[in-house]
């Protein structure tokens, strides 16, 4: 599935950037073309107005003979006459002079012959058509026609510079084109993978939490069923005699119930579908709670429990899962704590930040273990050895992330191990 998705997200970004770079391409290409026919153009118009021997039937002239437009006298001296303008190198074209009537009375070569059949087809063409210049494709010609006062001049030249132009913007565009694309694959590949990274992670996770968690089921499953062909091979017991073995399924039964109400939270937090409800609670009430119904457990096992908690704190949260992160952070420190240690609760205000603190003299937990505490079934090398999921540590981390808090754990032989919560009053 990686492959796949990494495969498709190289396509497409190649795809849309190919796309945006033939764009810049063909504008490129038509820009090319567009300005090699206005400078061709430019250059039979210059042609005609050299040769003209006659004075345009809509241009007047002033004193030194050179045409102007009607009532524009005074404005044209401050244009740029055509001839201070560097002309056009076309050695090859072809003027025909029409009279009046349309009729051809002189042809003048330079550098280039035209049949004359095809000139006067060519010369048709450009009369009957009202554009001043143009290009007779049939014949690979472009023309410029003007009017003179007592004439017509038609100036023909080949148009194979701007196709060859564009020709030669063509082979660069394309070189550029496949060079751009296999720089854009390279890219491409190199982001994918970073883009594919955390889904990697994540399907790895996904997959090794499905695997996880068929194992925790699998286990009370069978005994379960162990149980079940047991009692059903004493067809006449009764259920007195029975007990220890219904006990046992029971006990199993509400296990598999803990560790499905815990994945269902982790999923439905996954999924964003689960609502908090937030309101104000008394966190050292909780924490104080929560210490208390641990003194039982912690004597048991010569865990000694010391509090410090500031007295009414409150914090915006969900009661119901502030009691069950207590229950959590607790349970671990009773649970991982040595024989004849202390387990040390505190609970401060400083400023509008709030410090849940619990740590315990016990195993100090690796770098190694540490990047890896909160991950869901994760469970140390000397937790194995205590019964449990490792679920607990990733609901408190989700616990903490749904009141916008922060859950983070420190470790050293010193120390001992500290998880805290920090929490941001609002």
């Amino acid at each position: 599935m990686i492959k796949k998705l990494r495969a498709r997200i190289i396509l497409i970004n190649m795809t849309l950037m190919g796309i945006v770079i033939l764009s810049i391409f063909a504008a490129v290409c038509v820009n090319a073309y567009s300005n090699a026919a206005n400078e061709l153009e430019r250059g039979l118009n210059q042609v005609v107005d050299i040769n003209g021997k006659g004075f345009s039937r809509d241009r007047a002239t002033d004193d030194s003979g050179f045409p102007f437009d009607k009532g524009e006298k005074e404005s044209y001296k401050d244009k740029p006459n055509i001839h201070d303008r560097e002309p056009m190198q076309i050695s090859s074209y072809v003027i025909v002079d029409l009279d009046t009537e349309g009729n051809i009375t002189k042809t003048t070569e330079n550098n280039v012959s035209i049949d004359s059949d095809d000139l006067e087809k060519c010369v048709e063409i450009a009369n009957e058509r009202t554009e001043q210049s143009g290009q007779i494709a049939d014949y690979g010609l472009m023309y410029v026609k003007k009017d003179f006062i007592d004439e017509r001049k038609i100036v023909f030249a080949s148009n194979n510079s701007i196709y060859s132009g564009l020709q030669k913007t063509l082979l660069i565009s394309v070189g550029l084109f496949f060079g751009s694309m296999v720089i854009i694959f390279l890219i491409s590949l190199w982001l994918s993978g970073l883009a594919v990274k955390p889904v990697k992670k994540a399907w790895e996770q996904q997959k090794q939490f499905v695997a996880d968690a068929s194992h925790e089921l699998k286990t009370p499953l069978t005994v379960i069923l162990a149980n079940n062909n047991i009692m059903m091979s004493h067809s006449l017991s009764t259920v007195e005699q029975e007990r220890k073995w219904l006990e046992s399924t029971e006990e199993e039964a509400q296990h598999m119930k803990q560790l499905i109400d815990q994945m269902l939270f982790l999923a439905k937090s996954d999924a964003g579908s689960a609502q908090v409800q937030l309101s104000e609670v008394n966190l050292s009430e909780i924490v104080e709670g929560s210490a208390l119904n641990f003194e039982p457990v912690a004597f048991e096992r010569e865990v000694l429990i010391d509090t410090d908690i500031e007295p009414d704190i409150t914090l915006e949260g969900n009661q119901l899962q502030l009691n069950q992160l207590a229950h959590i952070l607790i349970d671990n420190a009773v649970k991982y704590a040595d024989d004849g240690t202390t387990v040390t609760i505190t609970l401060h205000q400083k400023s509008e930040v709030i410090q849940f603190a619990v740590n315990n003299k016990g195993s100090v937990i690796s770098k190694e273990e540490m990047e890896h505490i909160f991950d869901r079934f994760y469970r140390a090398e000397k937790s194995r050895t205590t019964k449990g999921y490792g679920l607990g540590l990733s609901i408190a981390q989700q616990i903490v992330r749904n009141m916008s808090g922060k859950l983070t754990v420190q470790s050293s032989s010193g120390d001992g191990t500290t998880f805290t919560a920090t929490f941001a009053r609002k």
